[in-house]
C-alpha cells in the first residue's frame, strides 16, 4: 500500500509545475495507478471497469447517444485482462497507448457530459470520479473523490482541452514507470520494440529532463509560465 501512496504522490510532484489545476492533478493520479491494472490483484478493477463500460453502453444506447465510451471501457478493460505484469504497459509506448486510450474516453465522456449539463465543472467532477471508481485502489478512493470534489468547485473554472488531457495522463504513467526504474528488476522501457531492462542510470536521466523542463517554464514570462498552456498557445495562438 505505501508503494502504490508512493506512485500518486509522485505522479503529483511531476506534473503539477505544467498543470496547477484539480482536474488534471486528478487524471494524473489515475494515469499513475492504470499502469498496474494488468496484475492479479487488480482484476476487480478490471470487472468494475467492464461492468461500468457495459452499463454506460446500454444507457446512452438507450437515449440514441454513442455507445462509443463505453464499448472503449470495455476495450480497455480486455487490454489489461489479457496483458503481461512488467510487460507491454510497463513501457512508454503501452502506456502512451493506454493513456491516449483514456484521453479518447474522457474526450467523448466530456462530450456527452456538455450535453447533458450546463455547468463544465459538473462535468470535470463526474469525468474524474468515473475513472476514480474503475481505476483507484479502494484505500484511496474516498480521499480522492472528497479532495476532487473540494477542489474543482473552489478554483477557478478550467479550460478542457484534449492535448492537455493526454499529457496529464501520460506524465502519471511515466512517473509510474520511473519508479520502477529505480527497483531492482527494472523496465522494458521499449518493449515490445526492445527487451533491454533500463534502470536506475536512466531514470535519474528522464529526472534531469523533467528538471530542465520545470526550470524553463519558470524562465518564460507570463501568468500561464506553470503550465503547458504558455508552450501550446505559443506555438498555436488559436489553440483553446
Amino acid at each position: 500500500m505505501s508503494n502504490y501512496r508512493t506512485h500518486i504522490l509522485f505522479s503529483l510532484l511531476m506534473i503539477f509545475p505544467f498543470f496547477p489545476d484539480v482536474y488534471y492533478l486528478s487524471l494524473a493520479v489515475v494515469g499513475a495507478s492504470v499502469v498496474d491494472l494488468d496484475t492479479s490483484f487488480r482484476y476487480r478493477n478490471l470487472v468494475i471497469m467492464a461492468l461500468v463500460g457495459g452499463i454506460l453502453a446500454l444507457v446512452l444506447q438507450f437515449f440514441k447517444i454513442t455507445p462509443f465510451p463505453g464499448i472503449l471501457l470495455i476495450s480497455i478493460a480486455l487490454f489489461f485482462f489479457v496483458a503481461q505484469h512488467r510487460g507491454f504497459v510497463h513501457s512508454i509506448p503501452g502506456t502512451a497507448i493506454s493513456a491516449a486510450c483514456l484521453a479518447l474516453f474522457v474526450f467523448s465522456f466530456q462530450h456527452i457530459m456538455s450535453i447533458l449539463t450546463p455547468d463544465p465543472r459538473v462535468s470535470f467532477l463526474l469525468t474524474s470520479l468515473v475513472l476514480g471508481i474503475i481505476v483507484l485502489n479502494r484505500g484511496l478512493l474516498i480521499i480522492y473523490s472528497l479532495l476532487v470534489t473540494v477542489g474543482i468547485f473552489l478554483t477557478p473554472l478550467t479550460n478542457f482541452n484534449f492535448i492537455y488531457v493526454a499529457t496529464a495522463l501520460f506524465v502519471g504513467s511515466l512517473s509510474h514507470l520511473i519508479l520502477d526504474l529505480f527497483s531492482g528488476n527494472g523496465v522494458k522501457l521499449f518493449d515490445p520494440l526492445s527487451k533491454h531492462r533500463f534502470g536506475k542510470m536512466t531514470g535519474l536521466f528522464i529526472l534531469l529532463l523533467w528538471l530542465v523542463a520545470v526550470v524553463s517554464l519558470h524562465l518564460y514570462p507570463g501568468e500561464n509560465y506553470l503550465s503547458l498552456n504558455y508552450f501550446l498557445h505559443y506555438l498555436n495562438p488559436g489553440l483553446n
